[in-house]
């Protein structure tokens, strides 16, 4: 079998799209042959785009395109989706967002623009299937993308457990206890919320610390600690190499994902291989992969009352932390990307199988 996977443009692996777009290829070149195409980024010079793409596609023929959705007319998808229609090449289109939810989570009232969720309505229209990464997810391409249910199949994002397995060495992160969060420096993922929380603790907690490891907003967010008073309770890490971030998540006493939206979390992934307790918001894609009070515990979303509890709570129970601890290193092993490339040849097989 062989698999044409386009991904997304400069894959740095630190976002979660990025993650997904450089192992799941690496995992199936194990079990199938995978041509990986890289689109091309937007540009002015469409005859270019056209040619690159064209001499790229046809030099073999292909029995999968797997395509990665973007907001974009210019990157040469909706092209290929329409040629791979004529060849009678079967589809597969990952689609990992929705910037309507998005912006509701923050309470955006902007609305997202026509030329934003335009491409992907497009593709979703023209694709044999559409992965999912959870069943939230499903449900909302089924409503915001108006496609048939049946058409999308849920296939979770997966975790390198070689890279968070124990080898790695730890670091001296400062703090009784010193929590960790690792993602992107935004109000969509809750990181307000968490300084707000360890502002509640701080008096209770004296030595505790709050490190955080990402991009993004970065001085708005020391400004809010700043204003709570906490500024020697938090740490900003900044960004940090794949490489290393196993070396955090195993040097935590405690991770923390206060997202108000995700359409998965592969950083809670990564922290339950590394076995370290997690504690993160009650949203429905969260609820997909932590048992709340097995192999984590969930804290109502937008409540820094509620995730001020959590914390303590935990952080007072040390045989809770080594159980759940123990159970979510135990569950993030069905998440290997070899499982996860496996439901995938599952659905190739499939779709291939239907000519």
């Amino acid at each position: 079998m062989n698999i044409l996977y386009c991904g997304i443009p400069e894959i740095d692996r630190g976002g979660g799209v990025s993650k997904v777009a450089y192992y799941l290829p690496e995992a199936l070149r194990k079990k199938v042959g995978v041509t990986y195409l890289r689109p091309i980024k937007s540009t002015k010079n469409f005859p270019e785009i056209y040619f690159n793409v064209f001499s790229q596609f046809v030099k073999k023929e292909f029995d999968i395109i797997h395509f990665n959705a973007g907001a974009s007319w210019k990157n040469g998808t909706s092209m290929l989706l329409r040629f791979a229609k004529l060849r009678q090449t079967r589809t597969v289109l990952n689609i990992h967002g929705i910037p309507q939810l998005e912006r509701r989570a923050t309470q955006c009232h902007e609305p997202v623009s026509f030329f934003d969720w335009m491409p992907t309505l497009s593709y979703c229209n023209l694709a044999d299937r559409i992965v999912v990464n959870s069943e939230f997810m499903r449900n909302n391409v089924v409503v915001w993308y108006r496609v048939n249910r049946d058409k999308v199949v849920v296939i979770p994002n997966g975790v390198d457990l070689k890279m968070f397995d124990g080898r790695n060495d730890r670091i001296l992160l400062e703090g009784d206890p010193s929590v960790l969060y690792v993602g992107e420096f935004a109000m969509l993922k809750g990181v307000d919320i968490l300084i707000r929380a360890i502002a509640k603790l701080s008096s209770e907690l004296p030595n505790i610390k709050l490190h955080l490891v990402g991009r993004g907003g970065d001085r708005h967010f020391a400004l809010l600690a700043k204003k709570e008073r906490i500024e020697k309770h938090v740490v900003f890490h900044g960004w940090i190499k794949q490489s290393t971030l196993s070396s955090y998540y195993k040097s935590a006493d405690i991770c923390v994902f206060p997202s108000r939206h995700e359409g998965f979390g592969i950083v809670i992934l990564e922290a339950m291989a590394s076995g370290i307790p997690v504690i993160a918001s009650d949203i429905p894609s969260f609820r997909e992969i932590i048992s709340d009070g097995i192999d984590g515990r969930l804290f109502k979303s937008e409540d820094a009352d509620a995730l001020s509890k959590a914390v303590i709570a935990l952080y007072q129970d040390p045989h809770l932390r080594k159980e759940l601890s123990h159970n979510a290193f135990e569950k993030a092993k069905r998440y290997s990307w070899e499982n996860i490339a496996d439901q995938y040849i599952s659905l190739y097989k499939c779709l291939c199988d239907e000519l």
